[in-house]
Formats: C-alpha cells, sequence, structure tokens
C-alpha cells in the first residue's frame, strides 16, 4: 500500500510509492495548496529523482484537498518581498516556478495531474504542460491574473494561444472559469474522471509495467465518464463561442471592446464581458493581449523566457502591488488601477517598456534544448484545427478530403480510438464550422465573422 512521506522537512509537499508509480501530493490545504518557494523546490527535487530512477514508470501530481488542486502562487509574499528591496529574491520565486513548469513540459516520463478542485495559476503550470491532465466534477479551472495587475503566466503565453480559435485570448483577459466537463472540452484537461474513482485510477497506474504513453492513456480512459446526456455537449463556453471568436480576434484592447458593445447574437453576456473587463488592470489587459499574441509564434522555451522577463518588469510596475494588496490583502476589491482606464494606456510605450528588449532562456531552463512549438503529446480530444485540416485536406494521413459529416466523425472515432468525449465535441464543431456542399453531401469548411 503507498504511504506517505515527509522529505527534509517540507510538511507541503508529500510523496507517495506504490509498485512502479510516485505521487507527489499537494498538502497546504489551509491556503488552497497556493505554492511557495519551498514547495516548487521540493517538488523539483522529487521529479529529478524520479525521471531518473528505473523503478519509476509513472508520476501522479496530486492535492490532498477536495476543494483545491493548487490555487496559485504565494503573490501576496511575493510582492512582499518585492516591497521590502529584496528584488532578487522576489523573482527567485518566478525564477524557479517557470523552471519547474518547463520541466514538466519537457519531462521524460508520463506524469498525471489529477486537477480536482480550484486550479489557478500556478496550479495551472503544475498541471496544464503534463501529457495527462484529468478533471473531475469538482473541477474549477482559471486564469484571473488582469484582476490582480499581473498576467497570465506559468506558460500561458504557449497553451492560452494554442486552444481553440480565440477561447485563449477570452479566458486570459477575462479571469473567466471553466468548470468540470468545461475543461475537457475547452483543451486543459485530456480526461474527465470522476473524483470516487481517482484513487482505484492510482491504483490502476501503479500497476503499470511499462512507460510506455499510449499504455498510460489506455489505463486513464478504463475510468473516464460518459457525460448523462450523450445528446448534449456539457460544455459551457459552447453557446457563445461565435461570439468569442467574433470580438476577441482583434489586436487591440479598443477593438475588442468596440466588438463586444455592437454583439448582437449574445447581446447579455457581451454586455456582462465589458463591465468584467472593465474591473481589470487595463495596462494589464494591453499587456496580456500582446503577450498572447506573440505567443502563437514562441516556442515553450521562448515563451517561459518572455513571461521571466514580463514578471521582473511587472513587479516594478504600480498596478501589481496595488491589485494583489485590493484582492489578496486588504480585500476591499477597490484597485486604483494607473493608468484607471485602457484608453489612457498608451500602448507604444507600453510594448516599448516590456517587449522592445531582447529576452534570454539561459541558464534558466533545465532542458534548454526542449523548443517544441506544439506539446509533444496529445492525450485530449480533437481541435478544430485538427477538425478542419480533415475536412479541407490538410491532414496528409487522411486521403481525399471531400468527407461527409459521418465520415468526419468516423475518422476521429478511429484516430482518438473511441475516446470519450470525441464523438460530441466533433459534431459540435462540424455543426459550427462547415455546410454542405453544393454539388454532393461532402462538408466544406466555412469562415465565420
Amino acid at each position: 500500500m503507498s504511504r506517505y512521506e515527509n522529505l527534509e522537512g517540507d510538511k507541503h509537499v508529500l510523496t507517495a510509492s506504490n509498485k512502479t508509480a510516485r505521487s507527489l501530493v499537494l498538502n497546504r490545504p489551509q491556503a488552497l495548496n497556493s505554492l511557495t518557494l519551498p514547495m516548487v523546490k521540493a517538488i523539483m527535487r522529487h521529479l529529478e529523482d524520479w525521471e531518473k530512477s528505473e523503478l519509476c514508470n509513472v508520476v501522479v501530481l496530486r492535492s490532498n484537498n477536495e476543494k483545491a488542486f493548487c490555487a496559485g502562487g504565494d503573490v501576496v509574499q511575493v510582492s512582499k518581498t518585492w516591497k521590502s528591496g529584496a528584488h532578487a529574491q522576489a523573482m527567485e520565486f518566478f525564477r524557479k516556478e517557470y523552471r519547474l513548469n518547463h520541466y514538466i513540459a519537457s519531462y521524460a516520463k508520463p506524469l498525471v495531474a489529477m486537477i480536482g478542485g480550484y486550479t489557478m495559476g500556478g496550479g495551472v503550470g503544475l498541471s496544464v504542460h503534463a501529457p495527462f491532465r484529468v478533471a473531475t466534477e469538482s473541477s474549477v479551472f482559471a486564469m484571473p491574473e488582469t484582476k490582480i495587475g499581473f498576467f497570465p503566466d506559468v506558460g500561458a503565453t504557449f497553451f492560452l494561444s494554442r486552444l481553440d480559435g480565440e477561447t485563449g485570448t477570452y479566458l486570459g483577459l477575462t479571469g473567466q472559469q471553466l468548470r468540470g466537463r468545461d475543461l475537457l472540452y475547452a483543451g486543459i484537461a485530456t480526461h474527465y474522471v470522476p473524483s470516487e474513482r481517482l484513487p482505484n485510477l492510482e491504483l490502476r497506474l501503479a500497476e503499470l509495467d511499462s512507460p510506455n504513453y499510449d499504455i498510460v492513456n489506455e489505463a486513464i480512459e478504463e475510468f473516464a465518464a460518459q457525460p448523462e446526456d450523450l445528446g448534449k455537449l456539457d460544455y459551457s463556453l459552447a453557446g457563445v463561442r461565435g461570439s468569442i471568436d467574433r470580438c476577441f480576434r482583434f489586436k487591440s484592447m479598443e477593438s475588442i471592446i468596440e466588438a463586444l458593445k455592437h454583439e448582437t447574437e449574445n447581446r447579455e453576456w457581451a454586455q456582462r464581458t465589458i463591465k468584467v473587463l472593465e474591473e481589470m488592470s487595463p495596462s494589464s489587459l494591453k499587456l496580456t493581449l500582446e503577450q498572447l499574441h506573440q505567443g502563437t509564434h514562441l516556442d515553450i522555451t521562448q515563451a517561459l523566457a518572455l513571461e521571466l522577463h514580463l514578471a521582473e518588469k511587472r513587479l516594478g510596475s504600480h498596478d501589481m502591488h496595488e491589485g494583489i494588496d485590493a484582492l489578496l490583502v486588504r480585500k476591499t476589491k477597490d484597485p486604483k488601477w494607473d493608468p484607471p482606464t485602457i484608453a489612457e494606456v498608451d500602448m507604444d510605450d507600453l510594448f516599448t517598456d516590456y517587449f522592445a528588449s531582447p529576452v534570454s532562456s539561459a541558464p534558466v531552463f533545465k532542458k534548454i534544448d526542449a523548443r517544441f512549438t506544439e506539446y509533444p503529446h496529445k492525450f485530449g480530444l480533437p481541435t478544430e484545427t485538427d477538425v478542419m485540416n480533415l475536412v479541407t485536406g490538410k491532414n496528409p494521413q487522411a486521403g481525399d478530403f471531400m468527407r461527409t459529416r459521418e465520415e468526419v466523425i468516423n475518422f476521429f472515432g478511429r484516430e482518438f480510438a473511441g475516446k470519450v468525449g470525441v464523438v460530441r465535441k466533433v459534431g459540435w464543431i462540424l455543426d459550427r464550422k462547415t455546410r454542405v456542399a453544393y454539388d454532393g453531401d461532402a462538408l466544406e469548411w466555412i469562415k465565420q465573422v
């Protein structure tokens, strides 16, 4: 049976060993497992040891608290440290945290993150780069950094910019929460497993006699659950995805706000979204939008290196400390942003301050040669790009691109070995993005504006 160990006095990161599986268990429940520098160092140390161990085939990362996987990093302490004048010490947290994010993204063994409960900020960085991310009915995902005057970090430059359509831009700017199966359909999670099945899943993973990624995937799929309503896509963004793509496709915040004002298909949603954006730090919004646009052409190392550069710049700003103080310290929720409005944030000045200087990635990251522009392992649901490539003939393995709806769905059903959620998501994408060609039953891709 598994047993917990408290290594080197670090009570907030426990470990468990069971046959060929090793588990990291976050154990800081009073702070919803918010990451501290000692926790980051402990996680890194264990992962390094297990990557080299021939006795370890798979690593599980989970929480000891049903309420939260990890609600973020301890930014209150980071802000206090910076304001005390210990700038290098404050930056050490981000340097070590981003190094850990990068290491997880390039880890040499299967890593399974069980992300039940709140998974925000730093918790997203611990999980989203892993090849396997298991959501449950209690999962709550968000990147709410613009609300505290910061920007979506821990690799958000990379992963948000690669979500379907403008989903990542919307999530990064608004801090919108996703829950339960939302994470699977958005591409944040690779699997959905009810929380009551997780202990047995962990035992199943311990029985695997090979660090083979496909075998791990099959083992997790054994515990995946079908939705109660097989005919419905249980995805909270489904009804507004077209509006998200229309309104958040622009390169300036002014244009996004203007598009929201004129959105007619989901008028109430658009008005709520404007009010949400008005609560955020205006400079954070413009910074985040530029960051995510740059992220589309950066590899994982470049993305995290950019974030480290931006973090140091942002620590020197007014808004980050004001946001942390108003939201997390005095809890009055009345930050005084400077500048106070989007119109008053000069984009040319912001670009010069944050993006004009060259960014170096050495010697921060352990595996500096990890330069992928797409995650090396793909065990989540098909993306819109996957479906588009098949319909338009850009998938070299698919042959003739003149395909019917049934043929497209069957293709992905075979390619993903009957994975739970594939048929519903692909069908939903086809409903939104294709139409039957005028000369037959084959589908053609349509560009929606």
